[in-house]
């Protein structure tokens, strides 16, 4: 049995620490998928999702919640990262897009700009919440997109942040 904590209850926030964690949840422990780049700052992230024998489909082919799976919760926490604990963050919806079958590895590349981060957090000073989408744009070999995957993101300052 997993030992699951709530990230907000880890020790050290650090970026290798928090992807460790990320790899441990049920949602993404299965995927297959890599992570082949972690910058410091967590504005960088990319992973390669593999076509083998356990992440293709019945018709050879990456399966479509392979690609979902892996980078579910990746935004999130780059996110949560950056932010810090003075703020919650949950998924309000995603928006999948399948274009083309994944007929070999694949590779993702989120960003997360220092100017969307400081953008989040000047709204917040005087909203309640803001929702913000993130284009995930799943690649194949060729840098051909076979998945996009737009998630909605609502973000709050944490209830004990507003006091």
């Amino acid at each position: 049995m997993l030992d699951l904590k709530p990230i907000f209850d880890l020790d050290d926030n650090s970026p290798e620490t928090l992807i460790n964690h990320f790899h441990t949840l049920p949602s993404t422990a299965n995927t297959g998928a890599k992570l082949t780049y972690v910058s410091e700052a967590l504005d960088h992230v990319s992973i390669t999702i593999p076509l083998d024998d356990n992440t293709k489909n019945f018709m050879g082919i990456v399966y479509g919640g392979i690609m979902y799976s892996a980078t579910d919760a990746i935004y999130l926490t780059m996110l949560w990262y950056r932010l810090g604990m003075d703020y919650m963050l949950i998924d309000k919806c995603s928006d999948v897009q399948y274009l083309r079958p994944g007929l070999g590895d694949l590779h993702v590349d989120f960003l997360l700009p220092e100017e969307t981060v400081q953008g989040i957090i000047d709204e917040l000073e005087s909203k309640k919440s803001t929702l913000r989408e993130f284009v995930i744009d799943i690649k194949d070999e060729k840098q051909k997109s076979v998945c996009k995957i737009t998630k909605s993101i609502y973000i709050r300052k944490a209830r004990k942040a507003r006091q």
